[in-house]
């Protein structure tokens, strides 16, 4: 054993004595690879650390992007039901009006057994003069609709077909007559609208 100890150790002078740079290459290399290694493990975290960092980034910026759009979802939501709610009153508040409108004419209806059409034409008068205007102040100017009064007591009957009315009044896409026909003429067969109060039997009316 000792002998093959002593010529392994001749074998190495050997080489240290004919390639006297190969342990510092040797040394080197490794010094080299060591480095490599490090460098290659400090590289690979900061990449995950970055990748870490990013994908909290986006998360928070997902985050931040998802509740400033569920809260202009939210508002705009609000801002609809707010608008929805408005005009529901306003619709309220118009066909409380027209209720009160037919009860003036109440003792048209009974004694002429006028029907819902009839009514609509009535009310058709209402909605011509209030087409640029408010629907409210118009019923209301004095002397204008036959027996109408704010005081006039609401039916659930009349304020039924008044909504009903207001609210296709307000969905109309075409108009079924001339908004010129803005007087209401009662007659024992119907109610007509004519464009001119003075109107005589020659001139056109309209009903619903």
């Amino acid at each position: 054993m000792e002998e093959f100890f002593e010529r392994q150790q001749q074998y190495e002078d050997l080489l240290n004595f004919r390639y006297p740079w190969f342990n510092v290459f040797y040394n080197y290399l490794i010094a080299v690879c060591v480095v490599l290694l490090f460098a290659s493990f400090i590289w690979w975290g900061i990449d995950i650390h970055t990748r870490h960092m990013a994908e909290a980034m986006t998360a928070s910026a997902r985050a931040s992007w998802e509740a400033d759009q569920q809260a202009r979802e939210t508002a705009e939501a609000e801002e609809l039901e707010a608008i929805r709610t408005s005009q529901e009153y306003v619709m309220q508040q118009e066909a409380t009006a027209v209720a009160k409108a037919f009860y003036g004419i109440r003792l048209f209806i009974d004694k002429y057994n006028y029907s819902e059409a009839d009514l609509a034409t009535y009310a058709r008068c209402i909605f011509n003069r209030a087409e640029n205007g408010d629907l409210e102040k118009v019923v209301r100017l004095t002397g204008q609709f036959t027996g109408y009064s704010d005081d006039n007591p609401v039916l659930q009957e009349y304020y039924n077909l008044a909504l009903r009315l207001v609210k296709e009044w307000h969905s109309e896409t075409v108009k079924p007559c001339d908004v010129a026909y803005q007087f209401a003429e009662l007659t024992p067969d119907g109610i007509y609208l004519k464009k001119d109060l003075h109107a005589d039997a020659y001139q056109r009316r309209w009903q619903a």
